[in-house]
C-alpha cells in the first residue's frame, strides 16, 4: 500500500523519514533534490513503499482564512483596502486581494488583521512583496517588528 507523508526541510537539508509499517527512522540528505523532484517514492528495507512530499522552506506555513486590510507603507490608514490573510510563517505571510494593479514585487505593505479566539490581538505586519500570483495572491516577507504591550497590538517587522 502506498501512503503519502509530508516533510518540511529547513536549512539543514536533511530529513528523517519514518516508515509507518516497521516504525524505523532513516536520515537522508536532500540538498540534491532542492531544485528538482519534491515528491519521491520510498521503498523501505521492510519492503513497505510510500510517497514523501518534501517542502523546502525556512519555516512552517500555517494556513489561515482571516479578514484583514492592507496598504502601501507610504499610504495613510484611510487608504487601506480589504484582504484575506491566507497563511503565515515565521518569515512572512500570504494574502489574497482584489485585483490591485498598483502592487509590485519589492513594494512594502502594512497588513492588518486580528488574531485570537476573541480577536483581541491586532497585528500590523510590515512585509516586502516577494511574489504575486494571478494578480491577487501576494506572498510577503516580514521586514521589521514592534510590540505595544499596552494596547495589545503586535506589529511585525521581522528581518
Amino acid at each position: 500500500m502506498i501512503t503519502e507523508q509530508k516533510y518540511y526541510i529547513g536549512n539543514c537539508n536533511k530529513v528523517i523519514i519514518r516508515c509507518h509499517a516497521c516504525k524505523k527512522d532513516r536520515a537522508i540528505k536532500v540538498e540534491d533534490l532542492k531544485f528538482k523532484q519534491h515528491v519521491i517514492k520510498v521503498v523501505c528495507p521492510c519492503l513497505h513503499s510510500f510517497v514523501i512530499n518534501l517542502e523546502f522552506r525556512q519555516s512552517y506555513r500555517k494556513q489561515l482564512n482571516i479578514s484583514g486590510s492592507y496598504r502601501k507603507i507610504h499610504e495613510s490608514i484611510e487608504q487601506e483596502k480589504p484582504c484575506t490573510v491566507r497563511n503565515i510563517s515565521l518569515g512572512g505571510l500570504g494574502i489574497t486581494i482584489t485585483n490591485d494593479s498598483t502592487i509590485r514585487v519589492d513594494d512594502e505593505l502594512i497588513v492588518s488583521f486580528r488574531l485570537g479566539t476573541l480577536q483581541q490581538h491586532k497585528i500590523d505586519a510590515t512585509c516586502q512583496v516577494r511574489h504575486i500570483d494571478s494578480g491577487t495572491n501576494i506572498g510577503g516577507m516580514f521586514t521589521r517588528s514592534k510590540i505595544d504591550e499596552n494596547s495589545k497590538t503586535v506589529t511585525l517587522f521581522l528581518q
